[in-house]
């Protein structure tokens, strides 16, 4: 998403550190202590670098609530640094025999808000050496509960959330016609949008035997719209559905965006359509869908490089690349992780191997969480400069999935999650100002996630994944202070549902003038969900 997408009418929806758990129950949640232990966390940086074998992928950051450490050069002949941050009016030092030290001697004392950095170099004699190195940031508001609590049960605001979309032209009019309806713009994002719109139905069929006939009906429909588009067997891409859409008559809801990349595509996408033809094959058990599923599992496995890698975007037609860029290949792995647990469907270990490796490599140990949307230039960004939550959140849904995960693997979803916190949480602190120039701007006083670097607004999707990194760090670790924070993100999305209609909104500041986002709707759903079972 963009910030320029956010001016859009809106669509008128109707209707609408402790053991591990051994099971559910609500954690007790002493504020007191899990305030102090998050404080002392804090102390340490996130991930630090280490010149000449871990990047330090803070360098386009601009806030944070760990204690960062700066890769500032080594200056010739200087035996100590002296660190100056300079907040609140006051000066704030210390010293060490390194220039990329992390500020943990001074992070508890340091105020919130902006920080003015100065490292100097000093020789043997404590004399100065050449001119300061500097950098600004903002220290953010840490986590500090309890914050406001949710009068409605996690279910029962996930039913009504997916029955607004079901009920709303969203999901009715898929009765009405085979193709999608363009008055929702979003419906352009044919991969992203319409699979959301089948596990949205998937869902109401399962929660409301009332609706079930007409959900199985509506999700039929984009389904089977999914597969028509797709590219036919034997085609560079075979069974890939398009990831931007318009109508024959050349129109497409998002007009700039899908004319100018109508004949690409990004090649993630079709795990989206995958993951919800799985759903709709365990709903009504119609064999089709999970055959056309595996097919796009195969389609992957068929175009992966050797070092592991697949392309970022490419020709819709040919299959070749439009940018150097590699996908971040998380997705795509949970389509083969779950295969292989749900249904048993193996074959597909040595693709996995090979990407995990490439995940490694080029992600899990590096932190180049890049942002890959289909509506923001990817290959014109260096290395961390469009940092997101959602890769990092990626990661950890993979990892953390697995039936046993390795103690490498839960220690590294841990620094994800703190990571994502770090650079894209906001505890204590209305929206950011830098909003104030997008139409209809409210501050959000409470928690919230916001999507990247590029694109600084409250979203419930973002906020969501953020809340199920940190239930999968619980899950993994028993940590009560993952739980707490996990809690209180949901706790927004559901002050921010609707009470009339049931509606959560996609910018959560919103008031009803934007319109949802299906995908990011059901992000929220799904973390209401696990939520639920965990309570």
């Amino acid at each position: 998403m963009k910030k320029s997408l956010l001016c859009l009418s809106a669509i008128l929806l109707l209707g609408l550190t402790g053991c591990k758990p051994q099971s559910k129950g609500l954690p007790e949640l002493n504020y007191d202590e899990l305030n102090a232990r998050a404080a002392e966390e804090y102390l340490q940086p996130v991930h630090p670098g280490v010149r000449g074998q871990i990047p330090f992928w803070n360098k386009y950051a601009f806030k944070f609530m760990y204690a960062p450490a700066f890769d500032f050069d080594d200056v010739e002949a200087a035996s100590a640094y002296t660190y100056t941050a300079t907040a609140g009016g006051r000066e704030y030092s210390f010293s060490s025999d390194s220039p990329r030290a992390a500020l943990s001697e001074i992070w508890k004392v340091l105020p919130a808000g902006e920080v003015e950095l100065a490292v100097q170099a000093q020789n043997a004699a404590g004399e100065n050496i050449g001119e300061p190195q500097k950098r600004s940031f903002i220290k953010d508001n840490p986590f500090c509960g309890p914050y406001e609590d949710a009068p409605t049960d996690c279910h029962t605001a996930a039913v009504r959330a997916a029955e607004a979309i079901h009920y709303s032209p969203i999901g009715q009019n898929w009765l009405k016609s085979p193709e999608p309806n363009l008055d929702y713009p979003f419906n352009s994002y044919a991969c992203k949008i319409w699979s959301a719109t089948v596990q949205v139905e998937c869902f109401v069929a399962k929660e409301n035997p009332a609706a079930r006939d007409t959900a199985i009906a509506i999700a039929r429909a984009a389904a089977d719209c999914l597969m028509r588009h797709a590219q036919p067997d034997g085609a560079p891409l075979a069974y890939f559905p398009p990831t931007y859409y318009r109508s024959p008559s050349g129109y497409g809801g998002m007009e700039g965006i899908v004319n100018d990349n109508y004949h690409l595509t990004m090649f993630v996408e079709a795990v989206c359509a995958a993951k919800a033809l799985l759903d709709l094959y365990d709903t009504c058990g119609d064999k089709k869908y999970f055959d056309f599923a595996c097919n796009i599992a195969s389609t992957y496995r068929k175009l992966q490089a050797e070092d592991g890698s697949w392309p970022i975007k490419v020709n819709y037609t040919t299959g070749e690349p439009v940018m150097d860029a590699p996908c971040m290949p998380t997705t795509i792995l949970q389509l083969a992780q779950r295969l292989k647990q749900q249904y048993g469907v193996s074959g597909y270990e040595d693709m996995v191997a090979k990407s995990e490796q490439w995940l490694w490599d080029n992600t899990a140990s590096t932190f180049n969480f890049n942002g890959q949307f289909e509506d923001v230039e990817v290959d014109d960004k260096a290395p961390f400069q469009n940092l997101t939550n959602c890769t990092a959140v990626d990661c950890i849904d993979y990892f953390m999935g697995k039936e046993k995960p390795s103690q490498k693997e839960v220690e590294t979803c841990v620094q994800m999650a703190r990571f994502a916190e770090d650079q894209f949480t906001l505890w204590n602190s209305p929206i950011n100002e830098r909003q104030s120039d997008v139409e209809g701007y409210e501050p959000l006083y409470r928690p919230f996630v916001y999507e990247q670097f590029e694109f600084q607004c409250p979203i419930d999707h973002s906020t969501a994944g953020v809340a199920m990194a940190w239930m999968r760090v619980y899950q993994a670790t028993g940590d009560v202070l993952a739980f707490a924070k996990a809690k209180t993100l949901v706790n927004t999305i559901l002050l921010s549902q609707d009470p009339d209609n049931g509606i959560i909104p996609t910018v959560l500041y919103d008031k009803g003038h934007y319109g949802i986002w299906v995908n990011c709707s059901w992000q929220s759903i799904t973390a209401l969900e696990r939520m639920a079972a965990l309570e």
